[in-house]
């Protein structure tokens, strides 16, 4: 088992454990903005995630692993509230944690970094809404089972959505069920204008149950989240556009905290929230300097 380092000055061992939602795309760059932010800071950053989404039990599982690795630090994308019941006790055992992506509760954090969720998803609504002309049948694919991070998106696109017009007629948590998102859409597609998907499972579930239908061109989907297979249907025009979180900042950001905790410095302020914003990325602006630069991350499958 690897040794933690000791910042200078520190009193406790500079040893960080993140532990990601799952093995998607998403917290591959998440991962690899944590890398650069520890090999900066030359602190050891132990990763384990689970394979899949919403495994509560896996992450109480990988965070003794954590634990027994000798951390004093925990970045974590909770996967539900049992998460924040276990804050308090790692906190009593001198282990600081930090929220990444979502937030599931609790007064024990010391800093919650994720995107601005609810924001994001009014930016989604309000777009499919001006590219329908504020008319038309749209769906929602959502996530299963529930987590914050996308549950936040979809109230906000919803709201957006209905306040310029749009008609909700389909609302469905599928997961990442590629067979039921196939089914699901096959029954739908004729009464659907456009399509919102909250999270890059659901976006890559529902593009390839498109390309099997046929069907890319015949509406407007907005999805969340990219991969290369993703961005290549966006330049193709099969997706209209999608809302790109900053993975690559969110975990630097949060293992620079989490390394200022372990020197001593106080996170101010309490249960600090450090908000990111998401960026609408359409073909009309792929070149655009900041999206550029966004886009330059390297893309996973």
């Amino acid at each position: 088992m690897l040794g933690c380092a000791l910042l200078p000055g520190a009193a406790v061992a500079a040893c960080i454990g993140l532990v990601p939602a799952s093995g998607h795309p998403f917290w591959l760059q998440v991962e690899a903005g944590a890398r650069e932010a520890a090999r900066k800071t030359g602190v050891d950053l132990y990763v384990r995630g689970p394979s899949r989404e919403g495994q509560v039990e896996t992450q109480l599982q990988l965070i003794e692993k954590v634990m027994e690795h000798g951390c004093k630090a925990l970045i974590i994308a909770p996967s539900g509230p049992e998460i924040g019941d276990h804050v308090g006790t790692l906190k009593a055992e001198g282990v600081q944690t930090f929220y990444i992506d979502r937030d599931v509760g609790g007064i024990d954090v010391e800093a919650v970094v994720a995107t601005d969720n609810y924001l994001a998803g009014q930016e989604a609504g309000r777009y499919l809404a001006q590219v329908l002309g504020g008319q038309g049948r749209v769906g929602v694919i959502r996530v299963s089972p529930a987590i914050a991070s996308t549950s936040e998106r979809q109230r906000g696109f919803l709201q957006a959505a209905k306040a310029a017009g749009l008609n909700v007629v389909f609302d469905q948590a599928l997961g990442d069920d590629p067979e039921a998102t196939f089914d699901a859409l096959r029954q739908q597609l004729p009464t659907l204008d456009g399509l919102f998907t909250s999270n890059g499972v659901a976006t890559r579930a529902t593009y390839a149950a498109l390309l099997r239908l046929n069907a890319t061109h015949e509406l407007t989907h907005v999805g969340f989240d990219t991969s290369q297979q993703l961005f290549d249907a966006l330049k193709a025009g099969h997706i209209r556009a999608l809302m790109i979180q900053q993975a690559y900042a969110m975990g630097y950001q949060s293992v620079r905290l989490a390394q200022r905790a372990l020197a001593g410095e106080r996170i101010e302020p309490q249960r600090r929230q450090v908000e990111l914003q998401a960026v609408l990325v359409t073909r009309d602006n792929l070149e655009r300097s900041d999206i550029k630069a966004l886009l330059a991350l390297p893309l996973r499958p």
